[in-house]
């Protein structure tokens, strides 16, 4: 079966990129299967995380600006026709968009990694549910987000990061966050909270990650992980940290943290707002993550449990997911 992934962009270093090449590189090397990758937009650096020689690589080198989607159009015509693939698997809104308006009519999945209401170009999705043949969220709360779907499935993020618990509950005090710097992640909620923090604990420090490829060292430079966001798809940035033995304070926004953190196990899971207030929410947020720092036996114990708890996300169980969705599709 051939299967081609269609993104605007595979340079970045989040977590998209991250599990999107950790994904096509498993099936290259553990299936039967032939992958393509599909890049839409002109790169000027190379992808950060390594891809594997197995990986077909095509790049449609269209400048990066909607004034050339007429272009992108072209040249996705030309290289999907050649392909002719078993499957597409489409990222985004330059992907719906190709999907869309391209004239394919092979099988096609659109690949969800942002919850429905953090898209943009939301005009596209009412016709994305219409044509394509299978839309994949990574959470049962965007999965009802789009009722009008021929098909959804459900089908989580997972981290191949390796396990690393040891010394959780005692130095570093550190408290790690990590992501893009976009107004989804709400960063200066975060750094509101940490003035209070930093108040009754002058010996801890943020450390925040914007642009990092060396994420273990990231992770383990930390005793607790923070997640101030007011959406995400389902945040790669949890799960790694949970399966580096991290304990997780979160707002619980849609969709994601919910799925991934069970509260007063694994972390702690904090309203968006209390009584509609945020200032009612942060101060909740003030006292869980205070909590855990001056108590190391519990970031540890949390630690241990988040770990264990990672194994709901195990590569081979989400991959047998994706292979059994293919073998669907192709029929």
């Amino acid at each position: 079966m051939r299967i081609v992934y269609v993104v605007e962009n595979i340079t970045g270093v989040g977590g998209l990129q991250r599990v999107l090449i950790d994904k096509m590189n498993y099936l290259a090397e553990h299936t039967m299967h032939e992958i393509v990758l599909m890049t839409v937009w002109h790169m000027d650096r190379e992808p950060q995380f390594p891809i594997s020689p197995a990986v077909r690589y095509v790049r449609l080198n269209v400048p990066r600006s909607m004034a050339f989607l007429p272009l992108a159009l072209w040249r996705f015509r030309k290289h999907i026709r050649k392909l002719n693939p078993d499957v597409t698997i489409q990222l985004r809104a330059v992907g719906a968009f190709l999907t869309l308006f391209s004239g394919w009519h092979g099988p096609t999945i659109v690949e969800m990694h942002s919850a429905r209401q953090a898209q943009n170009h939301r005009w596209l999705y009412p016709m994305l549910e219409r044509k394509a043949d299978v839309i994949v969220c990574l959470t049962n709360g965007d999965a009802r987000n789009y009722p009008h779907a021929r098909r959804v499935e459900v089908i989580p993020n997972f981290s191949t990061l390796p396990p690393q618990v040891e010394n959780r509950g005692e130095a570093p005090k550190h408290v790690v966050w990590m992501g893009r710097d976009c107004p989804e992640k709400n960063l200066p909620r975060l750094r509101r909270i940490w003035a209070e923090v930093e108040k009754t604990h002058p010996d801890w420090t943020l450390d925040i990650h914007h642009h990092t490829s060396d994420v273990v060292s990231a992770y383990a430079g930390g005793s607790i992980f923070v997640l101030t966001s007011n959406a995400e798809g389902m945040p790669m940035t949890l799960l790694e940290a949970q399966q580096m033995g991290l304990p997780v304070v979160a707002f619980d926004c849609p969709y994601g943290p919910a799925d991934i953190i069970m509260d007063g196990e694994t972390g702690y899971l904090i309203p968006l707002t209390v009584n509609g207030s945020e200032q009612e929410a942060d101060e909740l947020f003030v006292d869980r993550l205070t909590y855990l720092m001056d108590h190391p036996d519990i970031r540890r114990e949390m630690g241990i449990a988040a770990q264990r708890a990672s194994q709901r996300f195990n590569k081979e169980r989400i991959m047998n997911q994706w292979l059994k969705l293919f073998a669907e599709i192709a029929k």
